[in-house]
């Protein structure tokens, strides 16, 4: 398997995670509020007074009068299927995490890129001392995470970095009698919540957590559990504060996130995890942390939530809104057709691309307002830069390796309108990429090269490198002079442009980029594969087989740089000849010892560090000059909303829309 699977769109639609665009085919207030009474009758001081002047009649303090209850403010937000369970481990669907932030509070959110506590106090650094890397003791028989990043147990011919940081590979005369203890580094990690209640008036505590964390850890639950593997052990160290130990030899960048949403184990604690997983589960609904509570399950039709009497943080007037209504019964139903059947918000899930331009007509017309940010998969074109075996390998089957000169490639850059994709694909809603992560992203290098179209350009950087046209038929050669420079042989530049026969749009993507290419005198020969075999492990598979000219597909990204696509070490390969394996993710073949220094520093050091910071930018500028793919552009989260709705904030690396629940609020 992919150490990272693509993404292939338009196969059952998309080979994604649930956040991504459809293609069509964080002091507890108190919870009563006190106020002086006044007994009936009483009588305020009376105060004599020099004149003889009859006193008014006593009469009693009155009463303040009662608060007048806010009306009701009511929102319906529209989803693209209903959530199978509201249980924290049960569904992994956008709209189940749609759901869950307003049920359970956010311990921390992921916009701009980056990471911000909310339910936690902080985020815990290793600058600020509540997260620490310190040297632990280890013998054979101990679970670790090797120099590989797997958890393995230390036995001799296992390789690990030890605590000063020397690779080493175990063997027992480091274990004998006599010997310097054996250390690696270890890091530990402290969480402080902030007071939070639960729905029913309960404190949420760290034993919460804990309890989180135990089901998740439990074989019965199919979360992903690389990161529990990699875990020495989960503690509550006070009523609100839990520590995270990691395996000797883990050092996670994202240790800051390593926290488990609490769970309520004075109410679900008497149940399995089989039993809270259970599709008829007898457990009840959980109690909330977060801004609602759900009144009704209307299956197949909608949830009915009110603002949860509890929340942490009511004395803000949090939440807005009154009554939410969860709707899932108009799934299917157009972005437009919904908002005119009364919702509030419609989420992306429930949004296909080809509603764009209705879309785009109706907030045109004011009907509606539309909201489009990345949903951080990237559509490219990855350059055949060093094949497989013979394939495209010179003279041995008459093919020159075409894309082994840098200039070639930023030729063909240059030569393909990638406005013009963008325009047609995304409706112009999306933005050219440069690179691997997108323009804004923070670790994006201000001097990073563009390659914005330019034919001519192209064309001439093509004439430097001997591509020409000599006979004129309209197609470049790769032309053999003698010492009297007589052409004494030609090789046309002919070249495929490969995809997976399911995706319309990339099959689109390539006729469009196949005309621009003909422009620039460059023969394109257009092929598509079903993609079983086009997405397959290597050797067979045309494109993690390395036997391609030009390749179209997907990546899916997150947060953090994905520099590692493209590491050398990551070419697809025979292991036994030096290579990442079949199972590997770099297809284009590429091979850049600067690239690797710095993509592999950046992935060696932690968030917040200036190696870290310093190298993800050096990686980033060299791939934007020796362009080993063409970046094409993101696809989309597309979601809508009534002109009414405010604090609507979608981001990028923030999975669902609906991260603010709290926040949101119809205007009056």
């Amino acid at each position: 398997m992919k150490k990272t699977n693509p993404i292939f769109l338009l196969l059952a639609v998309l080979l994604s995670l649930a956040a991504c665009q459809n293609e069509d085919a964080l002091p507890t207030p108190a919870a009563t509020i006190a106020v002086s009474a006044v007994e009936e009758g009483a009588t305020g001081d009376v105060t004599a007074v020099p004149q003889a002047t009859e006193l008014p009649e006593a009469t009693a303090t009155p009463a303040p009068p009662t608060p007048t209850p806010l009306p009701p403010k009511p929102m319906t937000i529209c989803l693209g299927a209903e959530p199978t369970s509201l249980f924290l481990y049960g569904d992994e669907s956008l709209a189940a995490t749609a759901v869950r932030h307003a049920l359970y509070e956010n311990l921390y959110t992921t916009l701009n890129y980056d990471y911000q506590p909310q339910g936690l106090q902080k985020l815990p650094s290793l600058d600020e001392g509540d997260a620490r890397i310190g040297l632990v003791e280890v013998e054979e028989g101990d679970l670790i995470v090797n120099s590989a990043g797997n958890v393995v147990f230390l036995v001799p011919g296992v390789q690990f970095v030890r605590g000063d940081g020397e690779f080493v590979t175990f063997d027992r005369t480091l274990a004998v009698d006599g010997a310097e203890p054996l250390l690696m580094q270890q890091m530990t990690v402290d969480f402080t919540f902030y007071e939070m209640t639960w729905s029913d008036g309960t404190p949420v505590t760290a034993v919460d957590s804990v309890f989180s964390y135990e089901i998740a850890a439990n074989a019965d639950t199919a979360d992903d559990q690389s990161k529990i593997e990699r875990t020495a052990s989960y503690e509550a160290t006070g009523d609100l504060t839990v520590t995270w130990t990691g395996l000797p030899g883990f050092l996670d960048p994202a240790y800051f996130t390593n926290v488990w949403m609490p769970l309520p184990e004075h109410q679900l604690g008497e149940f399995t995890a089989a039993e809270l997983l259970a599709e008829e589960s007898p457990a009840p609904l959980p109690l909330s942390s977060g801004p609602f509570v759900v009144n009704e399950w209307q299956r197949g039709e909608a949830l009915i939530l009110s603002a949860n009497p509890n929340y942490y943080r009511a004395e803000l007037g949090l939440p807005h809104i009154t009554e939410l209504t969860l709707r899932f019964d108009l799934a299917g139903e157009t972005a437009v057709n919904q908002i005119a059947a009364g919702c509030d918000i419609v989420t992306h899930d429930a949004i296909t691309l080809s509603q764009t331009p209705d879309v785009l007509a109706a907030a045109e017309s004011g009907e509606l307002l539309a909201s489009f940010v990345s949903n951080n998969i990237f559509e490219h074109i990855d350059f055949g830069i060093n094949s497989w075996e013979n394939y495209g390998d010179g003279e041995r089957n008459g093919r020159p390796d075409w894309f082994e000169s840098t200039r070639v490639r930023q030729a063909i850059t240059l030569c393909t309108n990638r406005q013009q994709l963008v325009d047609e694909i995304t409706f112009g809603q999306s933005s050219i990429l440069h690179a691997y992560i997108p323009d804004d992203h923070p670790l994006y290098p201000a001097e990073a090269l563009s390659w914005d179209y330019d034919p001519a350009a192209g064309n001439s950087l093509l004439d430097e490198v001997g591509l020409e046209d000599t006979d004129g038929d309209g197609f470049r050669e790769l032309v053999e002079r003698d010492l009297s420079a007589t052409i004494v042989a030609t090789s046309t530049m002919s070249i495929t442009l490969s995809t997976n026969s399911e995706s319309a749009t990339r099959l689109r993507i390539n006729e469009l980029v196949a005309a621009d290419l003909t422009a620039c005198g460059i023969q394109v020969n257009l092929t598509d594969v079903n993609a079983n075999d086009w997405f397959d492990d290597g050797p067979f598979s045309p494109l993690f087989g390395r036997r391609f000219d030009l390749a179209t597909f997907a990546w899916r990204t997150s947060i953090h740089p994905p520099c590692g696509l493209y590491l050398s070490s990551n070419v697809t390969g025979p292991e036994e000849r030096g290579f990442g394996g079949w199972g590997n993710i770099n297809a284009t073949g590429w091979i850049d010892e600067a690239y690797d220094a710095a993509c592999n520093a950046a992935l060696a050091a932690l968030p917040g560090t200036p190696e870290y910071t310093e190298n993800h930018l050096a990686a980033a500028q060299i791939f934007t000059e020796e362009l080993p793919i063409i970046p094409l552009f993101h696809y989309l989260k597309t979601a809508v909303t009534q002109p009414t709705v405010l604090n609507f904030q979608p981001d990028a690396s923030q999975p669902s829309e609906l991260w603010n629940l709290a926040e949101l609020d119809i205007e009056e």
